[in-house]
């Protein structure tokens, strides 16, 4: 049997995504391929990938593939997943519809609704604080989404 195709977008550059991919990687222990993609190409920024180092996870820095390539490329998943936010301005209808017609026949579609960190303010402390939040809220749909499916995981 075929393993499960999970996709996770996001609209800028792919932190959101590749933290999602990374978490669905080490607590489905290879039982579903993730793969994650953004609408924009640019390098994943230092908050990101210093809160995942906490907890021992390397965050590539470099963008992911853009949806575009993908589907230049042909590939079909079985969920396609956005990770937006309407209340850090993102364009959310826009980047949604643009889902919608880029994998309507092919997956089924879900949207988390998860902060930007490029939207996150305040001190460095504070920022920090806001970013662990967001990477721990990432990982808590990932294990939600993960029962769902019946894949139970040690990873908390």
């Amino acid at each position: 049997m075929a393993r499960l195709r999970v996709l996770f977008v996001c609209t800028h550059n792919g932190a959101r995504s590749r933290i999602a991919e990374e978490f669905v990687k080490l607590a489905a222990s290879g039982r579903i391929e993730a793969f994650s993609a953004s609408f924009e190409s640019d390098d994943i920024g230092p908050l990101p990938v210093t809160v995942m180092k906490e907890i021992g996870i390397e965050l590539q820095t470099s963008p992911p593939k853009s949806v575009f390539e993908g589907v230049k490329d042909e590939e079909t998943f079985d969920y396609v997943i956005a990770l937006c936010d309407p209340a850090s301005n993102e364009e959310v209808s826009i980047f949604l519809s643009n889902l919608d017609t880029l994998y309507h026949a092919t997956a089924q579609r879900l949207n988390w609704s998860i902060p930007n960190f490029r939207s996150l303010s305040g001190t460095d402390e504070d920022r920090k604080v806001k970013a662990r939040q967001i990477r721990d809220r990432i990982r808590t749909e990932v294990l939600e989404f993960l029962s769902q499916l019946g894949i139970n995981s040690d990873f908390a």
